[in-house]
C-alpha cells in the first residue's frame, strides 16, 4: 500500500498541480487557437506554420505528465517497510493538577479546571521524546497518569480528570506535595521542576513542612494560578433546586485564587509564578524551561518504518524534462 509522508498537505498540493495543469492546457488550446486565427483556419496554418503538430502535442503531453509527477513527488511516496532502530530520550516533566470542586468555579471560561486541561496539553504537545507524568489532587493526591511519552494516552488520562476522580474533597497542597516527593525520590527523575496548576485555595496548612524537603532534593516549582475572586461554584449536578454550592450555614460559598501562597511555593524552591487566567504567555516560558533542561536516555527499540521512494518519481521527472527538451518543434525539412 503506498502512503505519503505529505499527506496532510495532499489537498493544497492536488489544488496547486490542478491550477498549473489547467493553465497549461488553457495556454495549448489559445495557442492553436490564436495561430488558425492569425491564418485563416486550421489547414492554413498547417500548411504555413513550421511547427511539426505531432511533435507539439507530445511535448504539450510530457509537459502535463511532468506536473502529475512533479506533484506526487511533493507527496512524499512511500512503500515498504524496514526495520529501524529508535533511540528515545528526553526530559521528565511532572505535572500536578488541582481537581477539587473550586477548580468548576467559572470565572474562567468554561471553567478553571477545563483552562488548566487546556494549558497541560499545550505542554504536552510541545514534548519531543519527553516523558510527563500526572498527579491529580483535592483533599487526596494520587498519581492519575505515570511517566510516559505516549502524548495520546496522557490526553487520554487528563480528560478523566474531575473533582469525581477524588472522594476526598478540600484542597491539601502539602498532601500533593508528599506524592510528588516520593516520584522524584522513588523515579530519581531527571527534571528537577514540578508544574503545578491549581487556584492556590488550601484548606489543610501543611505547606512548609513539604517544601523544605523540596529544597532538599533541588526540585523547583512552577506555579500556574488560574481564576480571579469572589466566584461561586457550580453544582457539577443540578436539579435540586440550587445552581451552587452552599456551606453548612447555608451562604454560598465563594472561591478565589490564592496567589500569596503560590509565589511563596515558588519563591521558596527557586521556580517561580505565573498567573494563567486571562493568557497562556507564561505557558510558553514553561515550554522554553522543559526544553533546556537535560535529556536522559530511555532505552531504544526496533520499530518498522515506511521506506521512501520519492527519488523514483524524481528521476522519472528528470527523464520527462529531458525527454520534452529534445524534441524540437520544428517539421523535418
Amino acid at each position: 500500500m503506498i502512503d505519503f509522508a505529505n499527506s496532510d498537505y495532499m489537498i493544497y498540493i492536488f489544488v496547486a498541480g490542478a491550477v498549473i495543469a489547467a493553465f497549461h492546457l488553457f495556454y495549448a488550446i489559445w495557442r492553436r487557437m490564436a495561430v488558425n486565427s492569425a491564418f485563416g483556419g486550421k489547414a492554413a496554418a498547417r500548411r504555413i506554420v513550421a511547427g511539426d503538430y505531432f511533435k507539439i502535442v507530445i511535448k504539450e503531453m510530457l509537459i502535463l505528465l511532468a506536473i502529475i509527477v512533479s506533484s506526487i513527488v511533493l507527496l512524499g511516496p512511500m512503500w515498504g517497510e524496514r526495520m529501524k532502530k529508535n533511540d528515545y530520550e528526553g526530559t521528565d516533566v511532572l505535572i500536578a493538577l488541582d481537581v477539587s470542586r473550586s477548580m468548576l468555579a467559572q470565572d474562567v471560561s468554561p471553567s478553571r479546571l477545563e483552562r488548566a486541561k487546556s494549558a497541560i496539553r499545550l505542554i504536552a504537545g510541545s514534548l519531543k521524546g519527553d516523558r510527563i507524568g500526572l498527579i491529580i489532587f483535592a483533599g487526596d493526591a494520587f498519581i492519575q497518569c505515570p511517566l510516559t511519552n505516549d502524548i495520546g494516552a496522557f490526553n487520554m488520562f487528563l480528560e478523566t480528570a474531575t473533582p469525581d476522580s477524588i472522594n476526598l474533597q478540600g484542597t491539601d497542597i502539602g498532601r500533593m506535595l508528599a506524592a510528588a516527593e516520593k516520584i522524584y525520590k522513588k523515579k530519581n527523575l531527571t527534571s528537577k521542576m514540578l508544574i503545578v496548576i491549581t487556584d492556590g485555595e488550601d484548606h489543610e496548612g501543611k505547606i512548609d513542612a513539604e517544601v523544605e524537603k523540596f529544597n532538599e532534593i533541588g526540585v523547583a516549582i512552577y506555579a500556574l494560578g488560574i481564576g480571579k475572586s469572589g466566584d461561586l461554584i457550580p453544582l457539577e449536578k443540578k436539579g435540586s433546586g440550587e445552581d451552587y454550592y452552599k456551606d453548612r450555614s447555608g451562604s454560598f460559598i465563594k472561591t478565589a485564587q490564592n496567589q500569596d501562597l503560590l509565589k511563596g511555593l515558588a519563591d521558596k524552591t527557586g521556580g517561580f509564578y505565573t498567573d494563567m487566567t486571562g493568557s497562556f504567555s507564561g505557558i510558553n516560558r514553561i515550554i522554553s524551561l522543559i526544553e533546556g533542561k537535560d535529556k536522559t536516555y530511555y532505552g531504544s527499540k526496533m520499530v518498522k518504518e515506511k521506506i521512501e521512494r520519492t527519488y523514483i518519481f524524481l528521476l522519472i521527472l528528470i527523464i520527462i524534462l529531458c525527454v520534452e527538451m529534445v524534441i524540437g518543434e520544428r517539421r523535418a525539412m
